[in-house]
């Protein structure tokens, strides 16, 4: 993708639209584009900040581990979304581990870059703002919904929810392993779960994806 594409593709995205076409391609030369395969570590946690990723194709998992060594997953982040925003602010440590769940396209930008133009753009540091207090409304409720929904409720809510998130197809392109560490579980719990939600007829179990089958019932399973 040449300087001029990556500038046409910041315009769809809603963190870079407030900028000018001068100011996005003014970026888009700053850009560099990464590829990562699938379960490869984009950065991990403690690791030094700098530069913020705007994904292109592919998906990511935001997580980090117990003190046990269990792996919990905060977030998912897909196609036209951005993670590392943090470094806009600091170069500090990274808060969280960041590894492909796909292979995945990702255009780097440095935080000092981005911010030298965020300055001249009130429109923009909106954007960005709103997009950390979206981040932050998000954690919240998912650690609500580890402290205060039983397993059966925390599995079902994370297939309703990114099956909303991936347009209500009805196919969640998640392992079991996934699906536990966002829930967090261990994967011979969640089985249990799955396996019982199928033979209720409300998913069906795939190699690496469920199908929901009944979204209604599903939904009924999340009882706080």
């Amino acid at each position: 993708m040449d300087v001029t594409s990556i500038a046409d593709y910041l315009g769809f995205q809603p963190l870079f639209a407030p900028l000018s076409p001068k100011e996005r391609l003014d970026l888009a030369t700053r850009m560099r584009p990464k590829h990562f395969a699938r379960n490869e570590v984009v950065f991990h946690r403690d690791d030094p900040a700098g530069h913020l990723y705007l994904v292109a194709s592919g998906t990511v998992k935001i997580s980090v581990e117990e003190e046990g060594g269990q792996e919990v997953v905060i977030a998912l982040v897909r196609g036209g979304d951005v993670f590392g925003e943090l470094a806009l602010f600091d170069e500090g440590q990274r808060s969280a581990t960041v590894t492909a769940l796909t292979d995945t396209i990702a255009f780097t930008l440095a935080g000092r870059d981005f911010m030298d133009v965020l300055q001249h753009n009130t429109a923009a540091m909106r954007q960005l703002l709103a997009l950390l207090a979206r981040r932050i409304r998000h954690s919240t409720a998912h650690i609500e919904d580890l402290v205060f929904l039983d397993l059966p409720g925390r599995v079902a809510k994370c297939l309703i929810d990114q099956n909303e998130l991936l347009g209500s197809a009805g196919r969640v392109s998640l392992t079991q392993e996934e699906i536990a560490s966002f829930v967090g579980a261990t994967r011979v719990a969640v089985n249990r779960v799955l396996v019982d939600l199928e033979r209720r007829g409300l998913v069906t179990l795939g190699r690496g994806h469920v199908e929901i089958t009944d979204v209604d019932l599903l939904q009924k399973e999340i009882r706080h």
